[in-house]
């Protein structure tokens, strides 16, 4: 049912996809999509701000991805290049090296576009949805736009598949890590983050960067492209310290664009 939908859903145009986004962001927030949770995380965040009005704003802004997602199902290369442009992307073609990412803009449509974007290939490292249509959904745009879907549990096995092999690894890495953590601020709070980022980073002696995405219009963004660390690696942290400062720099500059409804703090 949910994958008829979607590919539905697709084929709309953009603009009407859109429209259908601003009918959808009001009923998310009244269906108490994770209500309490965005509010406190919010509040906590901005505690200056309307929380009401970031709400609003998240909301809405969560209501356009879901349809861009639903539409990369059916978009061609060529459109989603036009709807998505890049600046600092091309030192990304000299060699391996890792790539950062957080849930700030439309980061599906901005992993695809990357891998149409340069000429080496793009491995992203996922976590498998709970929902088996969105899985499918996924691993479907990113087959489309020829970006290697890597599951968290295939990491190591991929990397040594690779290893001498000039690839992207990107990394979704502003998610509650599990026990193995460095702990950076954000938001004004002491933030458990992934140690992983930096360990692969240390380990295969590779520069980091950081791709920030930036929404300048419904169905349009701007991606750059920043090298935050390179090797040789010195202080520990230092790779997770400035992620999070860049993350900082997402939020700060558009809050509603982050995913609020996650529990991020939770400990």
């Amino acid at each position: 049912m949910l994958d008829t939908i979607i590919r539905s859903v697709s084929r709309l145009p953009t603009q009407r996809l859109h429209w259908l986004a601003q009918d959808l962001a009001a009923p998310l927030a009244r269906l108490c999509y994770r209500r309490s949770l965005v509010y406190r995380n919010l509040a906590r965040a901005f505690p200056r701000q309307h929380t009401g009005a970031l709400a609003k704003a998240f909301y809405a802004a969560l209501a356009e991805v879901c349809v861009e997602v639903a539409r990369a199902h059916a978009m061609s290369a060529g459109e989603l290049r036009e709807r998505v442009t890049f600046a600092g992307a091309e030192p990304l073609n000299s060699g391996s090296s890792l790539l950062l990412m957080a849930h700030h803009g439309n980061l599906v449509w901005a992993v695809n576009a990357l891998a149409c974007e340069v000429s080496t290939p793009v491995s992203v490292v996922y976590k498998t949805p709970h929902i088996p249509e969105m899985r499918e959904l996924l691993l479907g745009i990113a087959e489309r736009f020829g970006v290697d879907a890597v599951p968290v549990k295939e990491v190591r096995r991929q990397l040594m598949a690779h290893r001498g092999q000039h690839r992207v690894w990107t990394l979704v890495a502003d998610q509650r890590p599990g026990k193995d953590r460095h702990y950076a601020e954000l938001c004004g709070r002491r933030t458990a983050f992934f140690k992983g980022p930096e360990r692969m980073a240390r380990t295969f002696n590779w520069p980091v960067y950081y791709l920030s995405c930036r929404r300048l219009a419904p169905g349009r963004y701007r991606c750059v492209v920043e090298r935050i660390a390179e090797p040789p690696y010195d202080r520990p942290g230092e790779v997770i310290e400035r992620y999070a400062a860049k993350l900082q720099a997402d939020i700060d500059a558009a809050p509603g664009d982050w995913l609020w409804s996650h529990d991020r703090w939770r400990d």
